[in-house]
């Protein structure tokens, strides 16, 4: 038997092959544009909730430490002015001025009496000279 000849079809490609590929092409585009699109919007939208929540957490240790700050400060004065009192307590008694006396009242001095008014002098009449 003689051996049949293998021949090998190659198939040429036409324009409706190009045109039909390049729609596949499109649509593979396009559905990877939209699920990129959703993609990073999610992405945006966790990025955005992750550094809301971190601010929250910075805000919450800077309250914190800030209120652990004041409570030290307030202890630390209060601590001073106890060791201040306590080492001036002897000066202050030394020196402590005695109670001054009340001083007496002054009553206020009389009003002067007026003097009755005398009406005023009429002036005397002129009289004219004879002579």
């Amino acid at each position: 038997m003689a051996r049949k000849k293998i021949t090998r079809n190659v198939p040429t490609a036409n324009a409706r092959h190009f045109w039909l590929a390049g729609l596949g092409l499109v649509s593979m585009a396009a559905r990877n544009t939209v699920s990129g699109t959703a993609q990073a919007a999610d992405r945006i939208v966790q990025a955005r909730s992750q550094a809301r929540s971190a601010m929250a957490q910075a805000q919450s240790r800077l309250v914190d430490t800030a209120a652990d700050l004041r409570e030290r400060i307030e202890l630390g004065v209060a601590e001073a002015g106890l060791k201040l009192d306590k080492a001036l307590s002897p000066l202050v008694a030394k020196f402590k001025p005695a109670k001054a006396k009340r001083a007496t009242r002054r009553s206020r001095k009389p009003t002067a009496k007026k003097a009755a008014r005398r009406p005023a002098r009429k002036p005397a009449a002129r009289r004219t000279r004879k002579g």
